[in-house]
């Protein structure tokens, strides 16, 4: 709908708890990256993704009511457009208008109790369900210890290799880790590199565990290196660090540690629709995780 000065007014209906707190009236951001389904925008150094309500959830994601099938490289937007925050809106020029004051603030569910022999089964069950769905790009080899799938990128098995070591240690400490890290951040495709991707589930996993000295290591170590990959990328490794992904992969990693097989199909079906391969990256890091954890 648009008022008299031709602004097209929209709500965002759902938004990552991150990203409505980030929200900050009166400031002033720019359009940063514009896909047909999806743009970006940043805003004092905080970065926000807009889409229809088929975006999936997660800590940077803003859902709204646009018309599903809108194309926003064809919408008028324009890289560089100039972004402005009132009492209520988020205005785009004269030409959109999104209220954020209804919006439904979204978060990971809380943890549930983790039981080793519940989360192995769970394991095995996504190795099972996993093989004819992954994807040939990426890191999702790695989620096969047996070579059933054929890796991708083959560089990155010294550095998954050190990284296991890591989660596994009883006293890890950043150098162990630091040449691994360095040679994973920016490796790989998707607008969200591969290596940025796994490194991120890494984190989300060792918070979910409650592995806190190896998160701080770790969260530590991805901040020295994050020069090395793009803006939109180290947004999300932020929000990472904080334990918090993409709502898909939240769920796929619940249906894991429970062993929910039946519910686990529907969540890699959603997982799958992440980016080029980022859904599967990321669950390759927190795959890894899990498995170092359990030998402990």
């Amino acid at each position: 709908m648009a008022d008299e000065i031709g602004s097209n007014h929209f709500a965002i209906t759902s938004a990552g708890k991150l990203a409505l707190n980030a929200i900050d009236y009166p400031k002033h951001g720019r359009v940063t990256a514009l896909f047909e389904r999806s743009f970006y925008i940043e805003i004092n150094d905080n970065w926000f993704c807009f889409g229809a309500s088929s975006l999936p959830l997660g800590p940077l994601n803003l859902q709204t009511n646009v018309p599903a099938n809108i194309n926003w490289q064809a919408s008028g937007l324009q890289l560089e457009d100039q972004v402005k925050i009132s009492a209520f809106h988020i205005h785009f020029g004269s030409r959109f208008a999104f209220s954020y004051r209804d919006a439904e603030s979204w978060q990971p569910d809380p943890t549930i109790d983790l039981d080793k022999t519940t989360i192995a089964a769970g394991l095995t069950t996504l190795t099972q369900q996993a093989l004819s769905m992954a994807p040939a790009d990426g890191l999702a080899s790695f989620l096969f210890p047996d070579g059933s799938l054929i890796a991708a990128l083959p560089c990155a098995a010294p550095a998954i290799a050190a990284m296991t070591k890591f989660i596994g240690d009883e006293n890890p400490n950043s150098e162990i880790i630091r040449e691994s890290v360095i040679s994973l951040i920016g490796l790989g495709p998707g607008l969200t590199p591969s290596g940025d991707d796994f490194l991120g589930g890494m984190m989300i996993a060792s918070s979910l565990l409650g592995e806190y000295e190896k998160l701080r290591i770790l969260v530590d170590t991805v901040e020295t290196a994050a020069s090395a990959t793009n803006d939109i990328s180290r947004a999300h490794l932020k929000a990472a660090a904080q334990g918090i992904g993409a709502e898909p992969l939240h769920a796929t990693i619940s249906d894991i540690v429970t062993n929910r097989d039946q519910a686990l199909k529907a969540s890699l079906k959603r997982l799958d629709a992440i980016g080029h391969c980022s859904g599967w990256d990321a669950l390759t890091g927190v795959v890894i995780t899990l498995r170092a954890w359990l030998t402990n």
